[in-house]
């Protein structure tokens, strides 16, 4: 029988470990592991995770330091044996044929390397309360890199995603992004189960919702110009042109050198500017470059 990994990279999300270790002891397909890997977490994860741990498929790794989301993904990832992996948020959770279903997905798709799945959106208290709009079907022909409209469920084969660098430690969010442009890269194909198999936590704390999400979105362009890099190195089907990349690395650079800005970080926001400047000589002449620029120097002289 095949085994099922299940990965979680949590960070403070100890309120919420309960229900998501609850929805797995409650899987009907039942030869699985769980891999909680925390990324330093200053509240009480380690109590709830610890009370599990009789049950030896469940595993907790701890970091020392506070590393990001990606990180703590690729920690749990190498700790992993199963021969299909599964992406779970550390505040969401699965219904109890998800394993069972995703799985005989998989066996019935062999060549395809990732498989996703509708999911529930949840309020706080993971009550659901209808699809989510976001975990729909890719449309036929249409690359990852250039649209993505697939979410949770996020399944993937070993075998594929060992021909994959793996997840990215420098991505403390838009984790999810780049490793569907991986995977889109790893040779294989992409499925989809037309069931709700996700419990998806709508709040305020999100790692990508809220406020939170367009600080993802700077990640996710990232993800996007890093996949054309490779895609160019590899000889894979770029699937966007030369000037939109040019156009994604730009809005990265800009994006990164506010949100530096705003958290203080003004010689790393300085360097971004110039950053975005090199990749669009225009912006030299805008407002925002020099108005960031003066902010971010008089922060650093005071």
């Amino acid at each position: 029988m095949k085994l099922f990994s299940v990965i979680v990279a949590n960070y403070n999300n100890g309120r919420y470990l309960d229900d998501l270790i609850q929805s797995v002891l409650n899987q009907t397909f039942t030869n699985w592991e769980l891999l909680i890997a925390d990324d330093a977490s200053t509240d009480n994860s380690a109590e709830v995770v610890e009370k599990y741990l009789t049950d030896k498929r469940i595993k907790f790794i701890r970091h020392a330091n506070n590393c990001g989301a990606g990180a703590a993904f690729r920690t749990a990832a190498e700790a992993s044996t199963g021969d299909v992996i599964g992406m779970l948020g550390a505040d969401d959770a699965l219904v109890p044929e998800a394993l069972k279903k995703m799985l005989e997905a998989h066996e019935k798709n062999g060549e395809a390397a990732m498989i996703t799945s509708r999911a529930l959106d949840c309020d706080g208290d993971l009550q659901p309360y209808g699809i989510c709009d976001i975990s729909g079907r890719q449309p036929e022909g249409v690359p990852l890199i250039r649209e993505i409209h697939i979410c949770n469920f996020v399944t993937f084969k070993r075998k594929y995603y060992n021909k994959t660098e793996g997840f990215s430690a420098i991505y403390r969010r838009g984790v999810d992004i780049d490793i569907y442009l991986k995977m889109e890269e790893s040779g294989g194909g992409l499925a989809f189960v037309d069931e709700p198999l996700y419990l998806y936590r709508r709040h305020e704390l999100g790692i990508s919702q809220g406020t939170n999400g367009t600080r993802a979105y700077a990640y996710s362009l990232l993800a996007h110009v890093e996949a054309y890099k490779r895609r160019i190195r590899s000889g894979f089907t770029p699937n966007i042109t030369a000037k939109e990349y040019k156009q994604k690395l730009f809005l990265y650079y800009q994006r990164s050198s506010y949100y530096s800005r705003i958290d203080g970080r003004h010689r790393e926001s300085v360097v971004f500017l110039f950053k975005a400047a090199r990749s669009n000589y225009l912006h030299f002449f805008s407002k925002n470059f020099w108005s960031g620029l003066f902010y971010n120097l008089v922060k650093v002289t005071v």
